[in-house]
């Protein structure tokens, strides 16, 4: 009896120093890497699953990482910096370290090299501040030597050269695009230039300054910045014409298309129009008013439906618009027109009708949760995309 009962002590402690010699095995194996620096494969995937993030196409596939001991600097590449306003990787603060070729590059210091890594980040969107979760997904056992030193110089001519050849195959696969585009945006520039000019040749124009605001709040939208300062106001014999301009650079990567305008006066906007210059995107729209003083006398309610494909983003945003007491017929005086009048809340509950159905709509992108990514905004990703989309005073970034 007392056999056996040796036999199954020694058993168990067989048994319990094999299950500690497995994990301490299995440990050292997730940190085998020597000291160099390497080319990581690396993936942005949702919180709560491996599937692929919509923050993805906004990071290189590869990171850099320089190995020194148990320390690991891991540096990644993005070109939505515009949209990040800060980031953390496991917890650790992610710093900026250099701009390379429009891509910004991260750096932040990790121990080991261990993933997916929990990634939050604090995005700045046309809609607002965001914040959102997602996982940094580095595949270690695919990591590839780039040099046994690991200076700080190395470790950034590698990333460097990473971040070149991705902006390089970046701007080949865009050029391909916009070959294939190339007709359509002509023909719809050209429309949009004839419009203009029956227009013109109606009557005299005016031009007003506005402003838009939320659309149920007393509070400049985010969308202001991309539409222009001045609307052009047309006499017709059905009244007056107003021409709403928004313009976006290129650069934000959302589009040509990337807003419509799907409401405009609680009637549906005229005049729809597509066009582009060099570095930016615009569109244009109008609607009708029997006065000019109607646009000076209340908010003209209104929405945007705003769509960005690589961010999952297709959502409907209230906004309103609020004009200066008068216009001018040069561009510049309209320009220099007193200070745009102060509404009251008074005026707000009087266009309430036109918005107070809009609640369900909220002007916030979805969570990365993800049922819609608000990437970007990464936006109207950035514009209203983005985070979202709405532009005349953005400023161009060059391509």
């Amino acid at each position: 009896m007392k056999v056996r009962q040796q036999f199954w002590r020694w058993l168990g402690c067989l048994v319990l120093i094999w299950a500690i010699f497995i994990g301490w095995s299995g440990t050292a194996h997730a940190a085998a890497l020597s000291n160099g620096v390497y080319q990581v494969p690396m993936k942005i995937i949702k919180a709560d699953s491996n599937a692929t993030s919509s923050a993805n196409p906004f990071f290189t596939d590869s990171a850099v990482a320089r190995v020194q001991d148990q320390q690991t600097t891991l540096l990644i590449t993005s070109n939505g910096a515009q949209y990040i306003k800060s980031m953390k990787i496991s917890g650790q603060p992610v710093t900026k370290v250099k701009a390379v070729n429009q891509q910004t590059i991260y750096q932040v210091n990790l121990t080991g090299q261990t993933s997916p890594l929990t990634t939050t980040f604090s995005l700045t969107t046309p809609l607002g501040a965001m914040n959102e979760t997602a996982r940094l997904a580095l595949d270690w056992e695919k990591a590839q030597r780039l040099s046994t030193t690991t200076t700080t110089s190395e470790l950034l001519d590698q990333t460097t050269t990473l971040a070149d050849t991705a902006k390089s195959s970046s701007q080949a696969s865009s050029q391909d695009k916009s070959s294939q585009q190339t007709t359509p945006a002509t023909t719809t520039k050209t429309s949009t230039a004839q419009t203009a000019k029956i227009v013109k040749a109606t009557a005299k124009t005016e031009y007003w300054r506005y402003q838009v605001l939320q659309g149920t709040k007393m509070k400049k939208s985010e969308a202001d910045q991309y539409y222009t300062d001045l609307a052009k106001v047309t006499p017709t014999k059905q009244g007056y014409r107003v021409t709403l301009t928004v313009k976006y650079a290129k650069s934000l990567k959302l589009g040509s298309r990337a807003v419509v305008p799907e409401s405009i006066n609680r009637m549906a906007p005229q005049q729809v129009s597509y066009g582009q210059t060099a570095k930016a995107y615009t569109m244009q729209y109008s609607f009708m008013v029997a006065n000019r003083q109607d646009l000076a006398s209340q908010l003209i309610p209104g929405k945007i439906h705003v769509t960005v494909p690589v961010m999952s983003i297709s959502e409907t945003f209230p906004i309103r618009f609020r004009f200066a007491s008068s216009g001018s017929a040069d561009q510049t005086q309209a320009a220099t027109v007193a200070a745009l009048p102060k509404t009251t809340e008074q005026a707000t509950t009087a266009t309430a009708p036109s918005t107070t159905h809009h609640a369900a709509a909220k002007a916030t992108l979805p969570k990365t949760g993800e049922q819609q990514s608000s990437w970007s905004m990464l936006g109207w990703l950035g514009l209203i995309a983005c985070g979202y989309v709405l532009g005349g005073k953005q400023r161009e970034a060059a391509d």
